[in-house]
């Protein structure tokens, strides 16, 4: 959805600015959002953002990008904000990666339907952030979703998507060893399972690559994973990191620089949908018994995200339960062994709207910057949000919340 940038500042309580030519009279509000650093402590932001209202019922989101030079200070996302895809259709769910040494080098992968059916599509720069054209990556493929990016120490770009070919549901993979010019034939790792979707990767030491997904070969929907030590020319069996009846959905892994391995995910308990974690540090071989970190009656949990640092371990997730429609992080000093206490990231107006898709990294000093969408400031209190920035160096008081608009 369009929105006029004063009817937005005054409804969001933010002070008004005068509106000038530097000043856009529109932008457009953001449906998925992504953050990451650089060795050098730039911060990147990629998002997906409508470029035209819903009443229309025709394709506009598109992938936007924004950086930061200083530390989420200032970002150059006005006037006017990057689009980098300008595609027919619908560009949604960036995941970003950026090279941690050497030179900077960006990819973001997504999804888009411009052709009649979503594939994945790769962007990746050519020096600095200057984006090549979009590269399809499952052209005449019958469905690529949600992929997503880990890099490895040499630079060489691994990738996991969503296939929905023939009707069935698998987790394949794919790598590039030439800076995402050209990738290896598609591999599923998800076994002879027709039921596996929304894998997420994470990369540990030795350029090792795990992946964690949700699927439903067991007959219930659960959280499995499976390791390459080969540089993904093989995988491991897929092994299931979620116990118990109740339904389990949206995984997410992160790893340390020990390779400890943590994985987050969203599992039916009765009535309410609560947050898991489980922790491997014996490179996947074996997790622990899953720890549920909310137990409170009519918790509707969503979109957990894990992030870990040294010996930290961050889970970020959004709640869906009435009056509580926040955004929340858990941290664990103790590598995932225990948690402290829920802290409230967010500040939506749960009369109006919700807070909700957190995306979180960490930089050289341990800061954690966090980004989410609130929807609650969006005359007519609709779902289309404002997305919001926040740092915090210790993951339990937060910078003032900033409001990141895309200038479109």
């Amino acid at each position: 959805m369009f929105f006029a940038i004063l009817l937005v500042l005054a409804s969001s309580g933010l002070a008004p600015q005068p509106v000038s030519a530097q000043f856009p009279m529109f932008f457009g509000a953001t449906r998925f959002s992504t953050i990451e650093v650089d060795g050098s402590d730039r911060l990147y932001l990629a998002m997906s953002v409508a470029t035209a209202p819903a009443s229309e019922h025709r394709p506009h989101s598109q992938i936007f990008f924004t950086t930061s030079k200083d530390g989420g200070k200032n970002w150059d996302n006005l006037p006017q904000t990057r689009n980098l895809t300008n595609s027919p259709g619908e560009a949604f769910g960036p995941s970003l990666a950026v090279s941690k040494e050497g030179p900077l080098r960006l990819y973001i992968a997504y999804h888009d339907n411009s052709t009649g059916t979503y594939e994945a599509y790769l962007l990746s720069t050519k020096k600095k952030t200057k984006f090549r054209r979009p590269q399809d990556l499952t052209p005449g493929g019958g469905g690529g979703f949600s992929p997503r990016l880990g890099l490895d120490s040499n630079g060489n770009v691994n990738l996991v998507y969503g296939d929905t070919t023939g009707g069935v549901r698998h987790v394949r993979f794919m790598r590039s060893t030439d800076q995402g010019a050209t990738f290896s034939e598609p591999l599923t790792i998800s076994g002879a399972s027709d039921g596996a979707f929304e894998p997420e990767i994470a990369m540990t030491s030795g350029d090792a690559i795990n992946v964690a997904w949700e699927d439903t070969v067991s007959g219930t929907s659960a959280i499995l994973f499976a390791r390459s030590t080969d540089s993904g020319a093989t995988f491991s069996n897929p092994q299931q990191v979620s116990r118990g009846e109740g339904s389990a959905t949206e995984a997410h892994i992160a790893a340390d620089g020990a390779g400890r391995l943590s994985v987050v995910w969203a599992q039916a308990v009765g009535d309410d949908k609560h947050l898991f974690y489980s922790r491997s540090t014996d490179d996947g071989q074996t997790f622990s018994d899953p720890l549920q970190l909310t137990t409170a009656a009519g918790t509707s949990i969503s979109k957990p995200l894990a992030l870990a640092y040294k010996n930290v371990v961050y889970v970020a997730y959004q709640n869906e339960a009435p009056r509580h429609m926040q955004v929340y992080l858990r941290k664990s000093d103790d590598g995932g062994v225990t948690f402290a206490d829920a802290v409230q990231v967010s500040n939506a107006d749960n009369n109006c709207g919700r807070a909700h898709s957190p995306s979180m990294t960490v930089d050289s000093l341990g800061t954690l910057h966090m980004v989410w969408i609130d929807a609650s400031h969006v005359v007519g209190c609709n779902d289309e949000g404002l997305l919001f920035y926040s740092h915090s160096s210790n993951g339990r008081k937060f910078s003032a919340e900033q409001l990141i608009l895309a200038g479109i």
